[in-house]
């Protein structure tokens, strides 16, 4: 057993001791740290005091009641973290290596907003290209964006506003998706075939939040507002919580078609009369981290899916439910040209 002490008497860093101080962080508590890792508090205790040798800092203040992390800790805690999360990527990359991997695409989606297609056609990629890899994330818009901007992730399926230009990203349209209000069952509007902005005079709506890539929302804020209508910018986790948030409590929101999927029978999507809220959905990348193997997978998925519709990229029901893909297949295709989505 190394118990990060080598056999000169000074300190030999384990990764181990780094997980063993980032979870005493989050507890503070010694015992129920040494259970975790199946080691007895003496152990820890001396692991720990090892640590802070090496360091020449004390990290955490312990008396007979209590532990408190020290400033130097909380210092130290965000460079353990970093630390830990670059061993787990370098396992990671030569796991990859070891199962003939050079190259990963990591995506990220819209909850609902893609269905069964998205793994069939990753799937088809891979036979192609059985060197790259696929890592997946179900993300919200915002955080989308953000991924992209800090290198998190490489490809988003996103929803962004037609003619859309900037020299920051490149965008790939895959079908048109639109904003309607989700009207709980039962609500006074629930029925109708469709509605206009002034029929929302009283009422409580929830709206996205809005920025300048989202102008319409934006226009849909000021204009509820001066017909008259309560406007409560959406704060909720998850697409679920919206939903059950709708039907108890009664209120109305504005949310993407696609989303109609969650409301399980409990929430109506009605059209928004007179009002232009038609928005695309497909793939966004950030042009400096454009790879070989990100526009090749790009071209890959648009030919693949020639020919869908809207309801072919959010059908849910597997690929008994989709039109045949169409696999575009040639030797160019051999290797994804250009370079590695990452090394």
């Amino acid at each position: 057993y190394n118990d990060g002490v080598d056999k000169g008497g000074g300190f030999a860093l384990r990764i181990e001791t780094l997980y063993e101080f980032l979870l005493l962080t989050s507890n503070l508590n010694f015992t129920e740290t040494a259970k975790s890792f199946f080691i007895s508090q003496s152990v820890l205790s001396g692991h720990i005091s090892s640590l802070e040798k090496e360091l020449g800092a004390l990290l955490f203040v312990r008396d007979r009641h209590s532990v408190r992390l020290t400033e130097a800790g909380r210092l130290f805690q965000k460079d353990a973290q970093r630390i830990v999360e670059d061993y787990e990527r370098a396992l990671e990359h030569l796991s990859q290596y070891a199962d003939g991997v050079s190259s990963v695409i990591r995506i990220g989606f819209l909850e609902g907003s893609f269905g069964s297609f998205l793994p069939l056609v990753c799937r088809g990629y891979r036979k192609e290209h059985p060197d790259v890899d696929f890592h997946f994330r179900t993300m919200e818009l915002a955080n989308i964006q953000k991924a992209l901007n800090e290198n998190e992730i490489d490809v988003g399926l996103a929803i962004y506003q037609d003619g859309i230009q900037g020299a920051k990203f490149c965008y790939r349209r895959l079908y048109e998706d639109r904003y309607m209000l989700a009207v709980p069952v039962g609500h006074r509007l629930a029925k109708r075939s469709s509605v206009c902005i002034a029929d929302l005079r009283g009422e409580r709506v929830v709206v996205p939040h809005f920025n300048r890539s989202k102008s319409m929302l934006e226009q849909m804020h000021v204009k509820l507002r001066n017909a008259g209508a309560e406007v409560r910018p959406a704060g909720f986790e998850d697409v679920g919580a919206m939903m059950a948030t709708l039907v108890t409590a009664g209120v109305v929101a504005i949310a993407l078609d696609h989303l109609r999927v969650f409301g399980n029978g409990n929430v109506e999507f009605v059209p928004l009369a007179d009002e232009n809220m038609e928005i695309c959905a497909g793939a966004v990348w950030k042009r400096s981290k454009e790879t070989g193997a990100i526009t090749s997978f790009i071209d890959f998925l648009e030919e693949a899916c020639e020919g869908f519709g809207k309801e072919e990229f959010l059908a849910r029901s597997g690929p008994d439910a989709l039109p045949s893909l169409q696999f575009p297949s040639s030797p160019s295709r051999a290797q994804p040209p250009g370079g590695h989505a990452r090394p």
